[in-house]
């Protein structure tokens, strides 16, 4: 775990701003935190809302990490968050909101809870596999959110995985503007620059953790 390194990367997309937001902390040689949301398009305050929900279920995490188990922390904090963005809405007097992925490293835990689009794929001895699923109604030309961090509570449990790790793995968490618009398969084996600059039609952002 002392070895662990982690790049971010994020980009706005043409003609647009970046409502992304990355949040990566080392508190111990053994604890990393790592959370990407991205606020909602269509709604107001998407980077204001992506920067409080990660924000929020940070403090929690810092908080509750040494008197609780990791996932009901995480549950805390997607509360927290939750609360947060109300309280946000309700000042401002509008609607926001983000999808959001955090990942927690205890040891050679991962502990992951997400609501939305932001995925996180997990590389072991060359081989990516996703381990989050994305909340949204599919079968037409829009994607919506069927889940997200909006002020308006949880009508389902807020997802929470752990998987164990080893040396040599990789973690990459992906806006989906990423993840739609590059080959993550082709950027984990390194045959791709991570996210090029300015190019891309939509704002995108990856958070990439070494073990």
């Amino acid at each position: 775990m002392k070895n662990l390194e982690f790049n971010t990367k994020t980009s706005p997309g043409k003609n647009k701003s970046n409502e992304d937001y990355i949040l990566c902390r080392r508190f111990a040689e053994n604890f990393f935190i790592a959370i990407l949301a991205d606020g909602m398009g269509g709604l107001s305050y998407g980077a204001e809302a992506a920067k409080i929900a990660s924000e929020s279920i940070l403090t929690v995490i810092l908080d509750k990490i040494e008197e609780c188990f990791p996932e009901d922390v995480l549950r805390f904090a997607f509360d927290a968050a939750d609360s947060a963005i109300h309280e946000k809405c309700r000042d401002l007097k509008c609607k926001m909101g983000t999808a959001v992925t955090v990942a927690l490293i205890i040891d050679d835990s991962l502990y992951y809870a997400w609501q939305g689009n932001v995925r996180l794929y997990k590389m072991t001895d060359r081989v990516l596999s996703r381990l989050t699923a994305d909340h949204v109604l599919t079968g037409t030309e829009d994607v919506f959110l069927t889940r997200c961090v909006n002020g308006k509570g949880y009508r389902e449990s807020v997802p929470v995985k752990h998987e164990k790790l080893k040396g040599g793995d990789k973690i990459y968490i992906c806006s989906d503007g990423c993840y739609k618009q590059m080959d993550i398969n082709r950027i984990a084996n390194q045959e791709l620059k991570f996210i090029p600059n300015g190019i891309l039609e939509d704002d995108a952002s990856m958070i990439e953790i070494k073990m």
